[in-house]
């Protein structure tokens, strides 16, 4: 059979090829999606761009065949030859292989994305949805969090695995060997296990439904497993990052259940018992929650974008940060509900008697006023803030891509590396303010800025105005000021970290490597055992600075004043003096063959050699 013929038959439907001879076939940028080439010999075959996603390719032989740039995502390599086959840039994302997979020397298939299917296997949170695994040995192997759905596990040997968290929505694992299993908080519905050995296996906390199907007598609840059904009884049930996508709680009790950060998108709990329920950044989009008793709740930062919440009972529910974007509060009690920094636009629907302002909850929405509030996490995609203020507000990670900010005020706004923006929105033109190690705030005026818990290692605060801001465990590591910065009053950055950038200061052992120190004044500061390396000193005053032993490697001193500092010992390797005025300097032990000097003022230096420079 040639090339053309197979990709004739495949493109009639024909699928199964196993055991064709196609070697030095050329089947470049083929096709082959699913294909089943069960032990057949591609040898010296050219498969360059081929896609052969998904496809059978147990036992086949690609011995010098060329795979460059061809696609085997989630195909089958087990007992497969390819010794000298070329995989420059080969797409090997989830490709199955095992111990007998034969790959070209110092090739590793596991940074290439393939999982290897073996007794012991590390296969933590692999993606192996839809992957045939009938009859596959994972004694042993680590599956937790991995996704399995609609995987096919029949008769697989999965004795002894771990499978905490697993996704094994649909999967089938009939016959399976689950004995002494960890199945913890695995995710069952719709699964098949008729047959399967679950003996001493961990079912606790794992969620199973009225489709999932296990072998006759065996009863899940017994072992600590939960069942989702309407009206089921799941007090304190821990379902923290359950995946429960549309699933029927309806007049469930789940009272004081974990439920954070699980996915909760299109549920119905409606009238279900949720009272000190934990719902902690929940997704609950679309969810039908119409007239459950959510009292005491904790929905902080929880999704309920679209939510139906009519006649729900929040009385003294937690609602801080939530997103109730389209949500339908309508007739809902939110007594003592505390929707600090919530946030919901117009489509939003609450009782004619209830203000969401005045609890603290932010509108979102055309020309609002939005000025120093923090929007730290929001999800505000496609939201619509033209002409808002968003002055001082605080952004860090959040999301506005696909946000309209035409207008938009963000004078003084901050913002981290986290925070998303529409493509070709330039947030500094918009007056925004980006917090991330090493950048210059040279002169920012962030008086009445939140930045607890930023980052700002090894940042340019020379003239910042902090006098209000918030500073809480804000990182300073490597930071520099001078006298010119403001802080709040009984605020110490030295304590955070930072370094004072002033004549006379004390910065032995100091790491300020690569910082921009150009123009600075540091004139008799003491800067013993600092490390100066490829600093930026352009300019700077260091008269009569004592730098014994510092590290200047690579620095850049031009045009620096230098007169009568002492620099004995200190590293100059590669460093550029061009211009210096080392009038007076001390350079004793200094080796000065790699030094550029070419400009520099050394009378009445001492010199490495104790003589002192009179020419």
């Amino acid at each position: 059979m040639n090339a053309d013929e197979v990709k004739e038959r495949y493109a009639a439907g024909e699928r199964d090829f196993s055991g064709t001879d196609l070697s030095g076939a050329n089947l470049s940028a083929a096709d082959l999606q699913r294909v089943s080439l069960w032990r057949a010999n591609l040898s010296n075959a050219n498969l360059a761009g081929a896609n052969l996603s998904g496809a059978d390719l147990l036992g086949a032989n690609f011995s010098e065949a060329n795979l460059t740039r061809a696609v085997l995502c989630g195909a089958n390599l087990s007992e497969a030859n390819l010794t000298s086959a070329l995989l420059h840039g080969t797409n090997l994302r989830a490709t199955l292989y095992n111990a007998a997979t034969q790959f070209p020397p110092l090739f590793d298939p596991t940074k290439a994305g393939a999982y290897l299917i073996a007794p012991q296997g590390l296969l933590a949170g692999a993606n192996l949805s839809g992957v045939d695994l009938s009859s596959a040995n994972l004694m042993g192997a680590d599956l937790s969090r991995a996704d399995l759905w609609k995987g096919i596990l029949r008769d697989a040997n999965l004795s002894q695995a771990n499978l905490h968290q697993a996704n094994l929505i649909g999967a089938d694992l009939n016959g399976a060997n689950l004995s002494g299993a960890n199945l913890k908080q695995a995710n069952l519905l719709a699964a098949d296990l008729r047959n399967a050995n679950l003996q001493n296996s961990d079912l606790q906390g794992a969620i199973y439904d009225e489709t999932t199907q296990f072998s006759p007598n065996f009863d899940p609840a017994t072992v600590g497993a939960y069942p989702i059904a309407p009206s089921a009884s799941l007090v304190g049930a821990n379902l923290s990052g359950a995946n429960l996508n549309a699933v029927d709680l309806s007049e469930a009790d789940l009272q004081e259940a974990d439920l954070s950060q699980s996915n909760l998108f299109g549920v119905a709990l409606r009238q279900a018992n949720l009272r000190g329920a934990k719902l902690t950044e929940a997704g609950l989009w679309e969810a039908e929650l119409i007239a459950a008793n959510l009292t005491a709740a904790d929905l902080s930062k929880a999704d309920l974008w679209l939510a139906d919440l009519t006649e729900a009972d929040l009385t003294g529910a937690d609602l801080r940060a939530a997103n109730l974007f389209g949500a339908s509060l309508h007739s809902a009690n939110l007594k003592q509900a505390n929707l600090t920094g919530a946030i919901y636009n117009e489509a939003t629907q609450f009782s004619e008697d209830f203000d969401p302002t005045s609890s603290g909850a932010y509108l979102i929405a055309p020309g609002t006023s939005l000025t120093g509030v923090n929007l730290t996490g929001a999800d505000l995609r496609g939201a619509d803030l033209t002409q808002a203020d968003l002055s001082k507000a605080k952004l860090f990670g959040t999301n506005l891509t696909e946000t309209t900010l035409e207008g938009t005020n963000l004078t003084g706004a901050i913002y981290n590396e986290a925070t998303q923006f529409p493509s070709s929105f330039d947030p500094i033109k918009g007056g925004a303010c980006l917090i991330t190690p090493g950048v210059s705030l040279c002169g920012v005026d962030l008086g009445e800025a939140d930045l607890t818990g930023a980052d700002l290692s090894k940042t340019n605060l020379f003239g910042a105005d902090f006098s209000k801001a918030t500073l809480a465990a804000v990182n300073l590591t490597g930071a520099i000021y001078n006298e010119a910065t403001q802080f709040p009053e009984g605020f110490d950055p030295t304590a955070g970290g930072a370094y004072l950038i002033a004549p006379g200061a004390s910065l032995t052992e100091a790491n300020l490597s690569t910082a921009d120190l150009s123009g600075a004044d540091l004139g008799g500061a003491n800067l013993s055992k600092a490390n100066l390396s490829k600093a930026d000193l352009w300019g700077v005053n260091l008269s009569a600075a004592n730098l014994e032993g510092a590290n200047l490697e690579e620095a850049n001193l031009l045009g620096a004043n230098l007169t009568a500092a002492n620099l004995s010992n200190v590293n100059l390797t590669g460093a550029n003096l061009d211009g210096a005025d080392l009038t007076d300097a001390t350079l004793k032990g200094i080796d000065l063959s790699q030094v550029n000097l070419e400009g520099a003022i050394l009378l009445g230096a001492i010199m490495p050699d104790g003589t002192i420079y009179n020419d």
